[in-house]
């Protein structure tokens, strides 16, 4: 068993790390598991960069805020479509798709400029009062499997508890909102 199977993945940059779905999404007439990475030299620099953050309470936050003061970022948003159900269930989100059979392809860019990334603000405009769903998407792209299927309830209950919790409507952003910081 390795070290990171037990909890114990070495404490790094999280910008400079490779995200994955899970479990698989509707991707047009096909199915996928997405993946987003850094891309962008500032990005790729804090790939497996040492991070300490004993003992600080908000530390991830501050090193992102502290990285974007001065940088802006590009990710790269990845498709690996599904070439065998057998070997890639969609109902099993515990399989990782082998690579070597579909490997992740780019769809798409996320780009970003240096920019204030959290405030007081935003975090009670964001955290408390937007609802993200993967649900909320476009038909074809909906979530599949068992897995998303249980999140979807999971998503609605919790919405339900932090609008009962924080006295707000909760609502799926539908327009562009300017923060004044």
């Amino acid at each position: 068993m390795t070290v990171a199977t037990l909890g114990g993945h070495p404490e790094t940059h999280i910008l400079g790390e490779t995200f994955y779905s899970q479990a698989p999404v509707l991707f047009g007439d096909f199915i996928a598991k997405i993946s987003v990475a850094p891309i962008s030299p500032e990005l790729k620099a804090l790939e497996q960069a040492p991070l300490n953050v004993n003992g600080v309470p908000n530390g991830l936050r501050e090193a992102i805020v502290e990285f974007f003061r001065k940088n802006g970022g590009v990710w790269e948003v990845r498709a690996q479509l599904c070439t065998d159900l057998e070997l890639m269930p969609i109902e099993n989100a515990a399989v990782i798709w082998p690579e070597e059979m579909s490997p992740y392809r780019p769809i798409g860019r996320i780009e970003v400029k240096p920019q204030v990334a959290w405030s007081e603000t935003r975090a009670s405009a964001v955290d408390d009062g937007m609802l993200f769903s993967p649900w909320h998407g476009l038909a074809a792209h909906r979530p599949l499997g068992g897995m998303m299927r249980a999140r979807k309830e999971v998503y609605e209950m919790a919405k339900k508890f932090r609008a009962e919790r924080n006295g707000r409507t909760i609502e799926e952003p539908r327009e562009i909102v300017i923060f004044k910081d």
